[in-house]
């Protein structure tokens, strides 16, 4: 299974890197979880699995070639094993699973390994009492750290993302040295930033966004809708429900919601003061595994090992 699954007139760059929401589905509700999502959140998934294929497809075909499955809790779809060997049967140079690992077969180990998938966790506290009073969920510290051996053991690409927020005050240099000893390979940090569960106001403010989704970056909900990142889902730009991707990528609302978030975050912190600055993250010119520093300013972040992929529930 290669190329000539794809259908068209070869690749393009229209695309670089794409989010996959599988399902907006978690087995926890963590507090600040900008997608809201939640045991019963399911009801918010829409995309059938032919038309999670056609996504990876048409993607592909667009140019990209990084790819990141996201949830929700991603390993709650059962289509998850599949559409990572249509990814490495393409050739995407990239796959990512980011999962709370709480839940990981052996079947998945296998797979990820086979395919050279690379996995991305959060972990909030290096005490069980911290990580599952936000988690929300008893014993989830203990599965993700039980979880994160088995994927160290098994020569698996891991890193993990600590959120700062009021619950783990002055836990994350703890927590970074907790994590280096279980064998995580990179560690980001990263505030609450204010959407979903960690937000303040139903409109949103994209001041919040990092800004490089005003580039050519995207995600796609497990809802249909699409959206310059996974953090900008209130600015979607259409549905796959009624429009291809491909539409969608050459349309004048994408190019209008990317220039409003270039001009309302890039734009505006040229001429703000550096507390203006959050993380910068390229995934154009940067390694995947990068680390940033959100609030010193820009930093050398890939887009798999910077801020946006780290805020999860």
């Amino acid at each position: 299974m290669q190329r000539e699954l794809l259908s068209g007139n070869g690749a393009t760059d229209k695309l670089q890197f794409l989010w996959v929401e599988l399902t907006n589905q978690c087995n926890l509700q963590c507090s600040h979880c900008y997608a809201e999502s939640g045991p019963n959140t399911f009801t918010r998934n829409a995309l059938s699995s032919a038309q999670y294929r056609q996504v990876i497809l048409d993607a592909y075909e667009n140019g990209c070639r990084e790819i990141q499955f996201i949830g929700g809790e991603p390993t709650l779809n059962p289509d998850l094993p599949a559409l990572i060997q249509l990814c490495a049967a393409l050739g995407y140079s990239l796959i990512e699973v980011f999962t709370n690992l709480t839940r990981l077969s052996d079947e998945l180990v296998a797979c990820f390994k086979q395919n050279g998938v690379h996995v991305a966790t959060s972990v909030y506290a290096s005490s069980a009492e911290i990580h599952d009073s936000i988690t929300q969920l008893a014993g989830s510290f203990s599965h993700t750290v039980r979880n994160i051996r088995r994927l160290s053991a098994a020569g698996i690409p891991i890193r993990a993302g600590i959120i700062e927020m009021r619950e783990n005050t002055a836990q994350t240099e703890a927590t970074a040295r907790f994590l280096t000893g279980l064998g995580v390979q990179k560690i980001g940090t990263d505030r609450v930033r204010q959407f979903g569960r960690g937000g303040t106001s139903a409109q949103g403010d994209l001041g919040e966004l990092c800004g490089q989704c005003a580039d050519s970056i995207l995600c796609v909900g497990s809802d249909g809708k699409v959206s310059p990142c996974i953090m900008s889902k209130l600015w979607s730009v259409g549905s796959l429900l009624d429009t291809s991707l491909n539409e969608l990528l050459t349309s004048a609302n994408l190019m209008r919601i990317r220039g409003q978030i270039h001009d309302g975050t890039i734009q505006r912190r040229k001429h703000g003061s550096q507390a203006d600055i959050h993380a910068i993250c390229d995934p154009k010119t940067c390694g995947p595994y990068s680390t940033c520093t959100p609030t010193t300013g820009p930093g050398p972040c890939g887009p798999s090992g910077c801020t946006p992929c780290f805020p999860k529930g």
